[in-house]
This record gives C-alpha cells, sequence and structure tokens, in this order.
C-alpha cells in the first residue's frame, strides 16, 4: 500500500498552485460575465427554477409551475440542486440578481474542484501531475462554459471532487470524523444526480468485507452516505402515484436505446423533419410503455432490439466513446447546451485555439484515463481513494452505457478523467524511463 500520509507542500510551489486556482477563477467568472445564454431558463433549467420556487414558497418539492394554484410534491427529480438553488434564492430573491448569484457560486465551486483534483494529483503523482491536472482543469472549455448555465453539472463535479478528497485525507489520517464526512459529500452527490446513489455504498460495502482494521471508518462513511439518500427514498415512497425518478430512468433507458435519438430530438425540434417527428413519436411510445410497467416495456424494447443485434451491440459498445467525446449531443453542439453568444471560447483568438487544441487532446486523454483506470486497479501499491476513483469512473460509464451516453453527463467526471488521465501519462514515463536506464545498464 502506497504512502498515505499527508505531507506539506512548500512555499513555492504552494504559491504556483494558487495561482492556477486563481486562473481557474478569473476565466470562470470572465466568461459568465462575457457570454450571453439565450433565454437561460429552459428546458432542465425551467424544471430545476420550477421546483427551487415551491421549496422556497411552499416547503414542497414539486416541479409545478409558479403561482400555480395546486403544488402537489413529486419526486421526478433529483432534489440536491434545486436545494442549492433555493439557498441561493432566499438569500438573493428571484430576480437577476440571483441569475447572478448562481453563476457566481458556480464559479466558486468549479474553482474549488481545480484545487481539489490538484491536491489529489500532488498526493499521487507529485508536484508535476498537479500542475498537469490543475491546468488541463482550469482552463477545460466544457468545465468553463457549464458554469454559465443553470444546470446541476458543476455542483455535482465539485461534490464528488469533494467526497473523494475527504476519503483520502480521512485515510491518510485515520480519521473516523472525516470519513463520516466524506459519506455525507457522497449523498449530498447521490441526491444531486442518482446515478452516483450506488456508488459509494458498493464500494463500502466490499471494503468492510476487505478492510477489516479499518472496518469502523468504513461503516461511519457508508452510514453518512447511505442514511440522507434512504431517508429521501422513504418520502418518495410515501407520495401519492406521480411521474418519479423511476419514470425518469425508464426514458433514458429507452432514449439511450435508439441510436438515432439525439440527432432525431435536434431535427424534430429545430427544423419539425417529419421523418425525425416519427422517430420521436416511436421512441415517445416505448417510453410511455416502459413507464406503464417493466412487463410491457422490456419485451417492446427486446423486440426491436433482437430484430438487428449486430447494429445494438455495436451501437452500445461505441456509448463509452461518446460518453467521453467533445459535442453536446442534446444541446447546441460543441460544448454548448442552449444557445450562447459571446463565448469567450469563439470571440477570444487565443481562447478559440485553446478549445480545438482540447479538441485534439480530449481522445487521447480518455485513452490515458484508461491506463490510469487499469493501473489504479491492478497496482497493489496505488493509494486507496485512487483506487475509488477509478471504480467511480467505471460505474458512472457502465450506467450512462446502459442509459443515454452523451458528453454533457460526462462533464462533472471530467475531473476524475483528467486525474486519472495524468496518473496514466505518470505511469506511461515511469515504466519508458526505467527500460530505458535498462537497455543502457
Amino acid at each position: 500500500m502506497a504512502n498515505e500520509t499527508v505531507a506539506r507542500v512548500p512555499r513555492g510551489p504552494a504559491f504556483f498552485l494558487a495561482a492556477i486556482v486563481i486562473a481557474a477563477f478569473m476565466l470562470r467568472y470572465a466568461y459568465v460575465r462575457t457570454a450571453v445564454v439565450d433565454d437561460p431558463l429552459r428546458g432542465d433549467a425551467w424544471q430545476y427554477f420550477c421546483y427551487a420556487w415551491n421549496l422556497l414558497n411552499h416547503g414542497t418539492f414539486s416541479l409545478a409551475r409558479p403561482l400555480s394554484p395546486v403544488v402537489t410534491p413529486d419526486s421526478f427529480r433529483d432534489p440536491g440542486y434545486p436545494a442549492f438553488l433555493a439557498g441561493l434564492m432566499a438569500l438573493r430573491g428571484t430576480g437577476p440578481a440571483v441569475y447572478d448569484a448562481i453563476l457566481f457560486t458556480q464559479c466558486v465551486l468549479g474553482t474549488a474542484t481545480v484545487g481539489l483534483c490538484m491536491s489529489l494529483a500532488r498526493r499521487y503523482r507529485g508536484m508535476a501531475a498537479a500542475v498537469a491536472t490543475g491546468v488541463l482543469l482550469a482552463f477545460w472549455p466544457h468545465l468553463v462554459g457549464f458554469a454559465g448555465y443553470v444546470l446541476s453539472e458543476t455542483l455535482l463535479g465539485f461534490l464528488i471532487a469533494l467526497a473523494l478528497w475527504l476519503l483520502d485525507t480521512s485515510l491518510r489520517r485515520r480519521s473516523i470524523p472525516l470519513a463520516a464526512m466524506a459519506g455525507l459529500a457522497f449523498s449530498a452527490a447521490a441526491l444531486t444526480n442518482a446515478v452516483v446513489l450506488p456508488m459509494a455504498p458498493l464500494l463500502c460495502a466490499l471494503m468492510l468485507w476487505k478492510d477489516v482494521p479499518r472496518r469502523r471508518l468504513w461503516l461511519a462513511l457508508l452510514l453518512a452516505c447511505a442514511l440522507p439518500p434512504a431517508a429521501w427514498t422513504v418520502r418518495n415512497a410515501m407520495l401519492p402515484p406521480t411521474t418519479g425518478a423511476s419514470a425518469r430512468a425508464s426514458i433514458n433507458l429507452v432514449q439511450g436505446a435508439w441510436p438515432e435519438y439525439h440527432q432525431a430530438a435536434f431535427d424534430a425540434i429545430q427544423r419539425g423533419d417529419p421523418q425525425a417527428q416519427a422517430t420521436m413519436a416511436a421512441i415517445d411510445q416505448e417510453s410511455r410503455a416502459m413507464q406503464a410497467g417493466w412487463t410491457e416495456g422490456l419485451p417492446l424494447l427486446w423486440r426491436r432490439l433482437s430484430a438487428d443485434p449486430w447494429r445494438y451491440a455495436g451501437w452500445y459498445a461505441s456509448k463509452p466513446a461518446l460518453l467521453w467525446g467533445w459535442n453536446v449531443a442534446v444541446g447546441q453542439g460543441d460544448i454548448y447546451v442552449f444557445p450562447t453568444a459571446h463565448s469567450l471560447f469563439e470571440d477570444s483568438p487565443v481562447l478559440h485555439a485553446w478549445e480545438g487544441i482540447c479538441y485534439v487532446l480530449n481522445p487521447w486523454i480518455a485513452l490515458l484515463a484508461l491506463i490510469g483506470t487499469l493501473d489504479a486497479l491492478l497496482s497493489r501499491n496505488r493509494p486507496l481513494a485512487l483506487r475509488w476513483m477509478a471504480a467511480v469512473g467505471i460505474l458512472a460509464t457502465l450506467t450512462f452505457t446502459l442509459l443515454q451516453a452523451e458528453p454533457r453527463y460526462a462533464v462533472p467526471y471530467r475531473g476524475i478523467e483528467i486525474l486519472l488521465a495524468v496518473s496514466g501519462a505518470r505511469m506511461l514515463w515511469q515504466v519508458w524511463k526505467h527500460r530505458s536506464m535498462r537497455a543502457s545498464a
């Protein structure tokens, strides 16, 4: 097992890392102050706003429109991001000031994510790895751009990074309170996006079995990460029949089983294409059948898949590459979900060129992340929290491969991807250096 003690950063390197963090914030803040998002409260953003409004004004988690005479509780969306918005609305009201507060806070959260991932990279792979991780995360176009949307990805990315940092710190200090805090961070991430929900409990259960000397630490983490989502599940079970989270999961399952979905959705909405509208009608029919019951929906889905098995096998095999790709599929393409004018990555020649470099680097970073994942899981001397990070990346990839896979959903996990990629590159460098020394001996 690798040394898991916490070392202090010398003053000189600490200032350098701090400069990267400051640059990360300055770029994000400049971006959100410059970019103009057309109708920022649309789609998912509008739903989050409705939930936040009803939480603040009625104490009810409901998708009902503001000022609706009937506010019925439901569980269609996860509560984390609406609660985050409701807190800011309580402080700044519901006018333009709260929109500015949301974007500013997301700039802070995105910057904190950079700092947390740099700290982990320095612990695992040294100062050079920390700098490489920090520079990529500070200036990565998706991570900068998503701070400008009223969407949950920036908050979720911060919570995942915080949970992993607290986990690593708790292991190094053998601290049960820090482990409980890591569990709470994992639970907050799970309540922000249910994809995270099974990850920490599954890994904790494995560690309770394998790591007997630290069983109390793992038990504290398990209880902290499982109890808040369990309480939310009990709340949902007590609601009258409504469109809930299971319905959203079934919709994603069906949509993810159609290779045509992303293009058809764009063509049907933006261009009014009749063929695309017919495809969307067929997808909606399957979705309604799945929501009516698994016994009705799954046979319908299976008949379509089994009619052309090789096509759909190839489709599912390609979905990890789609997930970690570049262009946002359900949105405006490139790094944009909603129509965005005056983006710094379009208006600034330097940042536009940097975006092109990142576009070229993106598949290579994904490949290096895969190498880093295999190294973390197969090498016995890697820190345990790094193995958790690799496992979280694998579980997220498998989940989105089964459901919908598109780069928007990978944004919260980009910190994990880039940190694992830097770790993989460091491992390859060490292997090459070792072989070169042996060859010259």
